[in-house]
């Protein structure tokens, strides 16, 4: 059965419109500048204490933990959800239940599988709906662009709230500058993300197409590679641009956004080391880290650990242990909570590690 569901995959109609990813240099450049924030933080200290990383764990309150769980579990629906209202103009939907199913598969595969992980979601999907997987595809890079940027403001505010309150002068030199120029410029993008994106819905679809279009004039071994994802993403325009849709997906991706930022909260009161911080401060943490988040490895994650250690020691003080602790729950419950349940719904629809990476080979 899988494999019949493979071989559509390859025929043009559904094979994606998308060439296979590059190496992402400029996040990995990133992690790296990071990395060696971090060296020059603990450079000169005593060894690392393992007693004081064990009391720390040791110290998690059970009940905020429990709560953060159930904040990430709830982020989950809120994706299927919000899917489902991306996808309303494509025909008729899955149940919710359908597609809650699917994305905890497709979440689980990014853990298994990393960045190709990403594609079997909408593979999902567009079986169970009976739609093309470039429709799908199409919804998923409009779901990317409204996730950064929210991103973008929760890291333009983190920034600016860093240069106001006095914080980032306790901090490196490295950080100190990327505050100091860069919560504006964060703040500025977003604003011209989100005017891009109402603009879409007062162009008709022939004014949409001339946008595309756009891609033709650039340099022929770009276009070729631009080609694909502009086709795919005036299929996201036609499906998503709908004025009232809109409203709600930006609507829904903002309470999105907010439960993923109780679960960051619930964790932070769930340590007596990080119990002081502010809402505010919990937002800051939340744009820096998720940036790190871009470079994924299969069954590791990415940057998002070294960037919470990193964000916690040189701007809140924390010491090494204590942050290293908490990067390694957040990390747990955000990232890696999901796969026993997707596991369990991959087994139960006749999908194995092996079906799934070969998934995403395919569709990546």
């Amino acid at each position: 059965m899988i494999s019949s569901h493979v071989g559509t995959i390859s025929s043009k109609s559904h094979r994606p419109a998308t060439s296979r990813p590059n190496i992402p240099w400029v996040a990995l450049l990133v992690l790296l500048v990071i990395g060696l924030i971090l060296y020059r933080a603990t450079a000169g200290s005593q060894s690392f204490d393992w007693a004081r990383f064990r009391a720390t764990l040791a110290s998690l309150d059970p009940k905020y933990c429990a709560l953060a769980i159930l904040f990430i579990i709830l982020s989950y629906w809120g994706r299927a959800f919000r899917w489902e209202i991306m996808i309303r103009p494509l025909g008729p939907t899955p149940s919710l239940w359908r597609l809650f199913v699917g994305t905890t598969i497709g979440f689980t595969a990014i853990v298994l599988l990393g960045r190709p992980g990403e594609f079997v979601r909408p593979w999902w999907i567009a079986r169970e709906s009976k739609t093309s997987f470039s429709a799908q595809l199409a919804v998923w890079l409009f779901e990317r662009i409204y996730d950064l940027l929210v991103v973008i403001l929760f890291f333009g505010f983190g920034l600016i709230h860093l240069a106001q309150s006095g914080i980032v002068s306790q901090a490196g030199p490295e950080l100190r500058l990327v505050v100091s120029s860069g919560g504006t410029l964060a703040l500025a993008g977003a604003g011209l993300c989100l005017i891009f994106i109402f603009a879409l819905r007062f162009l008709n679809p022939q004014q949409r197409r001339k946008l595309v279009g756009l891609v033709e004039r650039l340099p022929a071994g770009l276009a070729g590679k631009l080609r694909p994802l502009a086709d795919n993403f005036l299929v996201g325009a036609t499906a998503c641009c709908d004025p009232r849709l809109q409203s709600l997906v930006i609507f829904y991706t903002v309470i999105e956004w907010l439960i993923i930022a109780g679960c960051y909260w619930a964790l932070f009161q769930a340590f007596p080391v990080t119990r002081s911080l502010s809402v505010a401060d919990v937002a800051t943490v939340l744009g820096l880290v998720s940036f790190g988040a871009v470079v994924q490895l299969p069954g590791i994650g990415g940057g998002m650990q070294v960037a919470a250690v990193a964000v916690l020691t040189q701007l809140f003080g924390i010491r090494f242990e204590d942050a290293a602790s908490l990067a390694i729950v957040l990390w747990v419950i955000s990232f890696t909570l999901i796969v026993p349940l997707g596991i369990a719904f991959a087994v139960r629809e006749g999908l194995s590690f092996t079906k799934l990476r070969h998934i995403g080979e395919e569709t990546s």
